[in-house]
């Protein structure tokens, strides 16, 4: 029976938006400043990011852009087994900061699925924590 899953991060950062969204369009890049763990990098296919051409790759994870939205939001589709959603960054006004949500909506197959889910869960939830983290020290330069 095929599980679904709804998993939103979010917090506010005293940067723009324009300045979040550049600085998650560049991860996976030569020019990424908020990814976190250099011993888990996250990767993704070289040049500007292109709807249905861009992949990216980390923490087990392999998924195709699935939307760029300059300023508002970047989703990725996954491409693993047992997976069928999207994995997005999400940015909103917030008063005078600029809120980013990370937001995970899928639908897990029974076997495959909950597997990976199980597996990716907990290193998902740190990540976030990093990345957040990360960026919040790099807008303050």
């Amino acid at each position: 029976m095929p599980i679904p899953i709804d998993v939103v991060y979010e917090r506010s950062f005293s940067g723009t938006r324009r300045r979040i969204y550049q600085l998650l369009a560049e991860m996976g890049t030569s020019a990424d400043a908020i990814w976190p763990f250099a011993a888990q990098p996250f990767m993704r296919s070289p040049g500007p990011l292109t709807v249905g051409r861009t992949e990216e790759w980390h923490s087990g994870v392999h998924a195709i852009l699935d939307e760029a939205v300059p300023e508002e939001r970047i989703v990725w589709r996954f491409e693993n087994e047992g997976m069928d959603g999207t994995h997005g960054y999400y940015l909103s006004a917030d008063g005078k900061k600029t809120k980013l949500s990370h937001r995970v909506v899928a639908t897990l197959s029974d076997t495959e699925g909950r597997l990976f889910w199980r597996r990716l869960e907990d290193v998902h939830g740190r990540t976030l924590d990093a990345l957040f983290a990360k960026l919040e020290r790099v807008l303050k330069r």
